[in-house]
């Protein structure tokens, strides 16, 4: 959004309201074919925009919307029609000539009633919202009032046409729309299908098929301009026929999206700003002019926020999600732009009025979206009170995980690692298995329940349609079958429900959090990436975007977190169903060979967490477990509280397991981290298959003194990042922990009078293009 706002006022600065008014600087800057050229390149900016946002909008989520989006989305329309239609007709004898029609003031009634899809899509995107439930919300609330906007825009244009020609010229007008509307659905949408049927699994759309349906976009302005239709009708029609999604929704925005907001919408910008002059808001034309429409969009602004708040709250919406919900909904952004534009070109409006709703939209931009911001923060609701941790989990009790993965490369690695954490009948594993995939070609974000989803075919008694995601189902196909498999193979100690979420990469911690907050699970599983030269020799070059992916999930998480970086020496294990009454008949024995683990314990609580873990794994008679204690020299820099702790956990550890072999104790005095790693290095460290360890909360500083400079990564704490490098001689696969962070009751900031004005300016300093 900050993007959209400052090329807004670059434009304006190259205006007449700025340096546009000074002659010299147009006449070598931009003479008049220089505005000519940027001018025709501005709109097909506006073209291309409107026309990608439409090819990512998923239509067929109009009929699945829940009942009260559709209730708000009417209240929020309907009393904004009726209040700044009832001003406008108040103040017509204020209007000048050509705003006093009633299709002038219809077309300002309806602009200030509805909030387009584009608009919210952008500004949600921008301020990483598109994934929170708000998010979704007023995305499900706009496309709903578009598509009731289609109509809209056709009775509009029926009106202008009424103006000019009569009752005959309305009629000619119908039979173009429906004309044009056969040939998109009965040809158009035909040769989309069969472009799509022509393109392998997994592949791009061939370009020369890319560069038609982009030329066609022009051919679409040029047929809805010559029947009468606004000229934008042609590119949100026709993208609202492309199959959103892989493979045609994709390959579109990966082919052409950097190269419209990057290139051609500056220009649009720019043709906005040339046409707006502030001068024109002088006291004379004011009064004459334009306050009638600066009334009108006021009382729209304001009932259009009460209305959808209202509506929200009689629903039992929150009251922040509800007063977030009506701010947005006075979004205003570039389909509003193109529409004062047009109101130009149909003398609705003359530069003065086109200057007040340019400036409209600027003010309200730019002051709502702060207080977005500021009254939702998606990350909040994932911070709980109540313990969510393995050490708080009793042994002889379901434990609740959940299992994200984003591939099936690395599936293989923590399946075999859940072998280990050894489920029982007695102890089993609830498991929460959701894959990530990056989201592609469409505009909302989709998370999907396969449970669920075949429960509902079976109530049916019909299979449902194909969904996009399976038309793209090569990979994801491979990883919900080792969902399934590992399921059947273990399903007396092993509940497994899978989960496909489609989002953006810097929004899937969302779905991975709101899974484990929902499911009350104990810890979040999350692989840990590096890109290989060869099997054996792992570089330093990292998987970006998993790990940026890892990093919000250790941020926001309201459980545990375990992390996972599988070399590969532990997929070879053999696995084999063990027939011992003491545990289910489907319980995972390990009888090839013992595996070695060691537990690097440093204290603190995620050193804690992770002796927990160790404990619940030695449980397995395949694994022997070594638990190193590194204590400071003098007890230098030890935190009392956290001492004593780790004293208790630790004792009843060694009482636990005093008894068991293939348990075994010891502790290490070091003086700084030096020694701390020099004691690791002194170890045989290739003879271990596991390494285990906290992330960082609570650990001594003393024994990781000179440490920290050194540590690249810091997802996985000083000592997993050195166990984890390249340089270290051990082949073993490392596992870091992070125990949950409690949230702390105090209430809530600002109604204790704490104002948080970072969070209030942090779209204007952190916002995405």
């Amino acid at each position: 959004m900050f993007f959209f706002f400052l090329c807004l006022k670059g434009g304006m600065m190259i205006g007449p309201s700025m340096f546009g008014g000074i002659r010299n600087f147009n006449y070598y800057l931009f003479p008049p074919i220089a505005n000519y050229i940027c001018a025709n390149i501005g709109l097909m900016g506006f073209f291309y925009f409107l026309f990608l946002t439409a090819a990512k909008t998923d239509v067929g989520a109009i009929g699945k919307a829940p009942r009260k989006h559709k209730y708000i989305a009417a209240i929020g329309v309907i009393v904004p029609i009726i209040c700044v239609g009832s001003v406008g007709m108040a103040m017509r004898d204020q209007m000048d000539e050509n705003l006093q029609k009633p299709s002038s003031i219809g077309g300002v009634v309806f602009a200030l009633s509805f909030t387009s899809f584009p608009v919210i899509y952008t500004v949600l995107r921008d301020m990483n919202l598109l994934n929170s439930e708000v998010g979704k919300f007023a995305m499900s609330v706009a496309l709903l009032g578009d598509m009731a906007g289609v109509y809209v825009i056709v009775i509009f244009e029926a009106m202008t046409h009424a103006d000019v020609g009569g009752a005959y010229s309305v009629f000619w007008f119908l039979v173009s729309v429906v004309i044009f509307a056969a040939f998109m659905l009965l040809v158009v949408r035909r040769a989309f299908d069969w472009i799509v049927s022509q393109t392998p699994e997994g592949t791009l759309v061939n370009q020369n098929y890319i560069v038609m349906i982009l030329m066609g976009v022009l051919a679409s302005c040029f047929l809805t301009d010559m029947f009468g239709l606004s000229i934008a009708v042609g590119p949100i029609w026709l993208g609202l026929l492309v199959p959103h999604g892989p493979p045609l929704g994709s390959t579109l925005a990966v082919r052409s999206e950097t190269f419209i907001y990057e290139f051609l919408m500056p220009f649009t910008y720019a043709l906005v700003g040339q046409g707006t002059n502030i001068h024109f808001l002088r006291d004379e034309t004011w009064r004459n002019q334009l306050s009638p429409l600066f009334y009108m969009t006021v009382v729209g602004f304001i009932t259009k926020f009460l209305s959808t708040a209202s509506a929200a709250l009689f629903f039992k919406v929150p009251a922040r999600e509800s007063i977030t919900l009506g701010l947005m909904m006075n979004l205003r952004g570039q389909m509003d732009l193109l529409v004062y534009l047009h109101w130009i070109d149909k003398r609705i409006v003359g530069f003065p009025g086109y200057t007040v709703m340019v400036l409209h939209t600027v003010v309200v931009t730019a002051v709502t979206t702060p207080f977005i911001n500021f009254f939702y923060d998606p990350t909040r609701p994932y911070r709980s009170s109540k313990h969510r941790t393995i050490q708080h989990t009793p042994q002889n009790t379901e434990m609740g995980l959940v299992l994200a993965v984003s591939d099936h490369e690395t599936l293989s690695g923590l399946i075999t690692f859940l072998d280990f954490a050894y489920p029982t009948k007695s102890s089993p594993l609830s498991i929460f298995a959701v894959q990530l995939v990056e989201l592609a070609g469409r505009a909302t974000p989709l998370f999907i329940d396969h449970e669920q989803r075949k429960e509902e075919e079976e109530e049916e008694y019909e299979e449902e349609e194909e969904e996009p995601e399976r038309k793209q189902s090569g990979r994801i196909d491979q990883v919900q079958s080792a969902f399934k498999l590992y399921e059947e193979k273990r399903n007396e100690c092993v509940t497994l429900r899978s989960y496909t979420a489609h989002a953006p990469k810097r929004l899937m911690y969302q779905d991975i959090c709101e899974l484990a907050l929902g499911k009350k699970t104990a810890f979040i599983l999350l692989p840990y990436q590096k890109e290989r030269l060869e099997d054996a020799a792992p570089t330093e070059l990292r998987d970006s975007g998993m790990l940026s992916v890892n990093a919000d999930v250790l941020e926001h998480t309201p459980c545990s977190v375990c992390i996972y970086f599988d070399k590969g020496r532990l997929k070879n294990a053999v696995v084999r169903l063990s027939m011992d009454l003491q545990h289910s008949t489907n319980s995972i024995r390990m009888r090839q060979e013992t595996y070695r683990f060691v537990v690097l314990f440093l204290g603190g609580a995620d050193n804690r967490e992770a002796l927990h873990l160790a404990d619940r794994m030695s449980t397995n008679p395949d694994v022997t477990l070594t638990v190193i204690r590194f204590l400071s020299y003098n007890h230098e820099g030890e935190d009392e509280r956290e001492k004593k702790l780790d004293d208790g956990v630790v004792t009843w550890f060694w009482v636990k397991n005093e008894s068991n072999e293939r348990v075994s104790y010891k502790e290490v005095v070091v003086k700084n981290g030096a020694e701390t790693l020099a004691a690791i290095q002194a170890m045989n460290v290739n003879d271990y298959d596991l390494w285990i360890t906290g992330r960082r909360e609570g650990i001594n500083p003393k024994i990781l003194e000179g440490l920290s400079t050194w540590s690249e990564d810091h997802q996985l704490g000083v000592i997993g990042d050195t166990v984890a490098a390249s340089v270290f001689a051990s082949e073993g696969s490392v596992l870091v922990v992070q125990q949950q962070v409690r949230n702390q009751k105090g209430g809530d900031g600002f109604l204790n009078g704490k104002f948080d004005y970072k969070r209030f300016l942090s779209p204007w300093s952190h916002s995405h293009n």
